[in-house]
């Protein structure tokens, strides 16, 4: 262990923490803004397409980031408890697991993505450009996964500044790309929405290999393959506990946006055009909550480690009110600027004059979500997944896509019933992660407290026998 870094998350503490990352996700998220401009400039119908599809992009991502965040769980309870050892060898499990499962989500997605599309009551120019964005951006999705890996270790060790400069360079050449395949820079003849998903796969790549760099050659840090490799079944069972459980929700939570899709492509692609722009745009304010909540898990995790859990309690609470103020300030912002933002994607009057309503639904549904990604993340940390994804897959499946449904279709709400179904959705969901958190039933399973059951039930077995 001579030589290797030490993690320095708990002397930064969540400002010194969330701020590098606040910077991060607010590159991150202007990404899928500025894609949504791109492809604006093609046609309103380009960006209804993507925009449909996207939640089968973002469960691939969110698999791969959930199971790099599950492994960074353990790793940082490793570290809190001062484990340096098993934190690395732990590290080394999950990375070699997010590599097999980057391949086989890139092949799904490529492959797979133009039987989704097909499902969709789209246009036929609508699942056109569907269907060509799906078929490339699979390998995107997958560098993605090694890249949060990697973004991860570097959370794990408390040097998250360089993710924000990972991202920088990410959207600097997804701009690069883009401007040069939309508009024909240097030569380059127009691409259309397939120069857009080669602009993104050649963008992340260029990020994974900065990030790759600064783990092992700036932070100096050595992961010990062959430990990895020879006791990876038993370093990446508790990584698993986590992320299998914990997957579910968020993944289940794509699919359900896949089906909110569907149900507005059956009221029309001007019902679509609307909602993904509006989508588009407030996920802007997702880069305080999940910001706060990268962090934050990554605290609390060493809190749990080292058995301090009232001040796990605290940091939550002290996370969570944050995310509110700054998400609903954000959100607020984008309310009041309705028309102005729409007119960046479109001068289309038909989608303008839905501007005001439909962002003021959005606004709505802010808080409860806010409250599902901090102490969605808060409960993932602690090694907590599995009631809250399980209830989570019960609500959306049972509740609210019927709900979507009814008051779309049949009452004829049309977007409107689909976003005020999304704000009960949030709300419901938000009020079970809240009462299960002050249950306080997440001291009982961080690794060390699984460990020691493990071994209690081990050693009465052998009593037994």
């Amino acid at each position: 262990m001579t030589g290797q870094p030490k993690s320095r998350v708990l002397d930064k503490g969540l400002w010194g923490m969330s701020a590098p990352m606040l910077v991060d996700q607010a590159v991150t998220f202007t990404i899928p803004l500025t894609d949504m401009f791109f492809l604006s400039r093609i046609s309103d119908d380009a960006a209804a397409a993507v925009g449909a599809v996207s939640p089968l992009v973002f469960a691939g991502n969110t698999l791969l980031m959930i199971t790099a965040f599950a492994g960074s769980s353990i790793a940082s309870q490793r570290i809190g408890a001062g484990k340096y050892e098993t934190a690395n060898a732990t590290i080394m499990a999950y990375v070699l697991l997010i590599l097999g499962l980057a391949v086989l989500t890139a092949l799904a997605i490529n492959t797979g993505g133009a039987q989704v599309a097909g499902w969709m009551p789209l246009s036929e120019a609508v699942e056109t450009h569907a269907v060509v964005y799906l078929g490339i951006i699979g390998w995107m999705v997958a560098i993605w996964g090694l890249r949060a890996a990697y973004q991860t270790i570097l959370n794990v060790y408390g040097e998250p500044k360089w993710n924000t400069v990972s991202n920088f360079i990410f959207f600097g050449c997804n701009i690069l790309g883009n401007s040069i395949v939309i508009f024909g820079l240097f030569g380059v003849p127009p691409m259309g929405v397939e120069g857009v998903a080669l602009a993104s796969v050649v963008a992340i790549f260029c990020s994974f290999v900065f990030t790759f760099t600064i783990v092992h050659w700036h932070l100096g840090l050595r992961l010990p393959f062959r430990q990895g490799l020879k006791e990876f079944r038993a370093l990446i069972k508790p990584v698993l506990r986590i992320a299998a459980p914990a997957s579910l929700e968020p993944v289940s939570f794509n699919i359900y946006m896949i089906v909110l899709n569907w149900i507005v492509a059956g009221v029309g692609d001007l019902a679509l055009k609307v909602k993904v722009y509006t989508f588009n745009t407030f996920l802007f304010c997702l880069m305080i909550s999940v910001a706060l909540s990268m962090a934050t898990e990554v605290i609390i995790a060493q809190r749990v480690g080292r058995g301090e859990f009232d001040e796990a309690d605290r940091q939550m609470r002290q996370s969570l009110k944050a995310a509110l103020w700054g998400t609903g300030l954000l959100a607020l912002f984008w309310v009041l600027l309705n028309q102005p933002v729409l007119g960046i994607y479109t001068d289309d009057p038909a989608i303008l004059a839905y501007g005001l309503w439909v962002f003021v639904l959005a606004f709505l549904s802010e808080p409860a979500r806010t409250v599902n990604i901090v102490m969605g993340a808060a409960l993932r940390s602690t090694g907590d997944a599995a009631f809250i994804s399980y209830t989570t897959i019960a609500v959306i499946w049972l509740f609210s896509v019927p709900l979507a449904y009814i008051l779309t279709i049949p009452m004829g709400w049309g977007i409107y019933g689909v976003m005020t179904a999304a704000i009960i959705d949030e709300s419901v969901r938000a009020l079970i992660k809240w009462w299960r958190w002050r249950q306080r039933k997440w001291e009982h399973f961080g690794v060390a407290a699984y460990e020691a059951r493990e071994a209690k039930r081990r050693e009465y077995a052998s009593r037994a026998r």
